[in-house]
């Protein structure tokens, strides 16, 4: 099979999944033993309408189609969907697309930068630790693996504020090293609490109010939501309206890369610790085949047979469990998001179960499924690249 044809497959399959996905989210809503139209109306709901002698209540049930069987609740709920309508947010009074839009970039940014922190480390640490089998670096490298991987997140977390993020009186490490002052690293928020970052929730960057156009005419008006590369666009008259200390590209892109290392560490040590076990695994059964033999008997070096034979192909199992790593990142985001003052979508997925807020529930969690196929869409497609075995089959 070509690799046009195995990529389209890969894409067809997710169809029956999306749409079962779909169905999972509904059925949400429908499993929750609470009154969505109850929560709407709130202490109106006994409120009787002088027009249709109906209360607040039943008319909330009408709007919402709750008096339709669950069926024709569904078909409603699917061509709303398709249509760009996720409803309306009870606890943020906004679309609840609008609410997920805000979320979904802080959360895949702290991921994205965390699996850039644990795929190098744990891959390197791997191959060392292979490479020299039951010496004192692998049983160090060993170790580490199993604590990086059974460490809570939550303590991991404030380990890392107290030791990089404060300074040498609480117990910081960094001011005495690198000659700081009140640590290394900002311990909490996405940016500096003297900046507010111009995207689409400031009022500067809403031309009606301000005048000022934040970012290239062919750029996204607010912002993709994704800072790091958000940064580099934001215009000079944006720039001249916001703090001094954060008046030009480069220095908003470090107020907000050093804000996210933190956080970002947390999660990439967790996946870093897996990674290692699975490399150091995979490189060592490699290591006892025919070709790496071979390569050995033709005289060639053993840092090229290392890496130029054996890891090439002892990486293709770690490219399989990187969907999954995306996945768990995601999943440790709703601590790491509340410990270090990020509002993404843990923090959103929160706040929607606390509130009982249906739409924001149902739209946290079809976006994350999304995420979550797309990686492994991507994953599945890297490894019918990589190994000709998988698009034959």
């Amino acid at each position: 099979m070509k690799t046009s044809e195995f990529i389209v497959r890969r894409i067809l399959l997710l169809i029956p999944v999306m749409a079962g996905v779909t169905v999972f989210t509904f059925m949400i809503a429908q499993i929750i033993p609470s009154n969505p139209a109850a929560i709407l109306c709130g202490e109106r709901c006994g409120l009787v309408d002088p027009v249709t002698g109906k209360t607040m209540l039943e008319l909330q049930i009408e709007r919402l189609g709750l008096d339709k069987p669950v069926t024709e609740q569904f078909v409603i709920y699917l061509e709303n969907l398709l249509a760009g309508d996720w409803g309306e947010s009870t606890s943020y009074n906004r679309p609840t697309s609008e609410v997920v839009r805000d979320a979904a970039p802080v959360t895949l940014e702290m991921t994205l930068f965390a699996l850039l922190i644990a795929y190098p480390v744990g891959i390197t640490l791997g191959i060392l630790s292979a490479v020299k089998q039951d010496q004192t670096f692998d049983h160090i490298s060993r170790f580490l693996a199993i604590s990086f991987v059974s460490l809570p997140i939550f303590w991991l977390a404030m380990m890392l504020q107290l030791y990089l993020g404060t300074g040498s009186d609480v117990g910081g490490i960094c001011d005495p090293i690198f000659g700081t002052d009140g640590g290394c690293l900002p311990i909490y928020g996405r940016h500096d609490a003297a900046l507010t970052y111009p995207d689409r929730t400031s009022a500067l960057c809403d031309t009606a109010i301000s005048g000022i156009a934040c970012y290239p005419s062919w750029y996204p008006s607010g912002g993709s939501g994704f800072h790091l590369v958000d940064s580099w666009f934001v215009t000079d008259e944006a720039l001249a309206s916001i703090h001094p200390d954060y008046a030009s590209n480069s220095l908003l892109f470090n107020d907000t890369l050093s804000h996210l290392i933190l956080p970002s560490l947390t999660l990439g040590i967790a996946s870093a610790g897996s990674l290692l076990r699975y490399m150091r695994a995979s490189l060592l059964e490699v290591m006892n085949e025919d070709y790496v033999r071979t390569a050995r008997a033709k005289g060639l070096s053993e840092s090229r047979v290392i890496i130029v034979h054996a890891c090439r192909n002892a990486l293709i199992p770690i490219l399989t469990i990187l969907g999954f790593s995306i996945g768990g990142a995601i999943g440790g985001a709703v601590l790491t998001e509340s410990i270090f003052a990020f509002y993404g979508m843990g923090n959103v997925a929160v706040d929607a179960i606390i509130n009982l807020d249906y739409s924001v529930l149902m739209g946290v969690t079809l976006i994350t499924a999304v995420i979550f196929l797309l990686s492994n869409l991507i994953v599945d497609i890297l490894y019918g690249v990589v190994d000709p075995r998988v698009r034959l089959e």
